[in-house]
């Protein structure tokens, strides 16, 4: 869809007859931009405006229109416009400096602040005719006003978004949402197949370090059947590099019980 069609479609449905309303009072090219950012908060955004001004303050009478009131530009380096949101007041605050207009979006509970800065004199082309006379490229316009001014602070939805169902992405691993830590992994040797592991020690012993489980084996382990390798698939004593193993059969005799050729513990002959 090129960029007419869309700016005669639905979404600026409702823009003309807003814009007959203020276009009297349209004499400068910052107000286009003011307007449009009124009717997308308006229509598409469900706020009401609550009059002009930067009073903080909101009582039970003000109830909001979707019309811009009266003064809303006559101001000729700021804008002050209030807009309610399900008992909500906001601040749209504009700024007029020689080149830019600078917006600002404030949510009066949470305080969170949005801005954006926009050349008038690049994005409005007139300041009378029809929207795609005032502004040839309205709809990226609007693509930026809901990107950087009114989604970072406003958390409801646009009406176009509250048509949708969203559900909750399903897990496609089966993974635990209680698990804590990494996966569990096998072991470097595994049947059928070798696992390498940095530096390739395999995860002898870890296992019985890790109260949770998640390593290797421990450190009864048994290799597969491979060619050059002891085991032939049957489990191998217990690895222990801190000493010699006591009372296993068909064992020789323990080296650390040999004393070495000439040794006397006589240290003074």
């Amino acid at each position: 869809m090129d960029t007419n069609t869309a700016m005669t479609g639905d979404f600026f449905y409702g823009w003309d007859l807003l814009f007959k309303t203020i276009r009297a009072e349209v004499n400068k090219k910052s107000d286009v931009l003011i307007a449009l950012v009124h009717f997308l908060l308006t229509k598409h955004y469900n706020f009401r405006c609550v009059g002009i001004g930067d009073d903080k303050t909101l009582s039970e009478e003000d109830v909001g229109s979707e019309l811009l009131p009266d003064n809303w530009n006559d101001d000729d380096t700021k804008y002050s416009l209030r807009y309610t949101h399900e008992k909500v007041l906001y601040l749209l605050i504009g700024h007029i400096t020689e080149e830019d207009l600078l917006l600002n979006l404030l949510d009066i509970n949470t305080k969170k602040v949005s801005n954006i800065c926009i050349d008038p004199e690049n994005l409005v082309a007139a300041v009378k005719g029809n929207i795609s006379t005032l502004m040839p490229t309205a709809s990226e316009i609007v693509d930026r006003f809901r990107k950087e001014l009114l989604d970072p602070v406003f958390t409801g939805k646009s009406r176009e978004v509250t048509t949708q169902t969203s559900t909750e992405p399903q897990r496609s691993n089966g993974a635990d949402p209680l698990r804590i830590g990494e996966p569990r992994r096998g072991g470097s040797f595994m049947p059928g197949g070798y696992e390498p592991r940095p530096f390739g020690f395999p995860d002898i012993g870890r296992g019985d370090l890790d109260p949770l489980g998640r390593g290797g084996p421990g450190n009864l382990f048994s290799f597969p059947s491979r060619p050059g390798m002891p085991g032939n698939g049957m489990p191998l004593p217990r690895f222990d590099p801190f000493g010699p193993e006591p009372n296993i059969p068909n064992r020789g005799p323990n080296p650390d019980h040999m004393r070495p050729p000439n040794w006397d513990n006589d240290y003074y002959m």
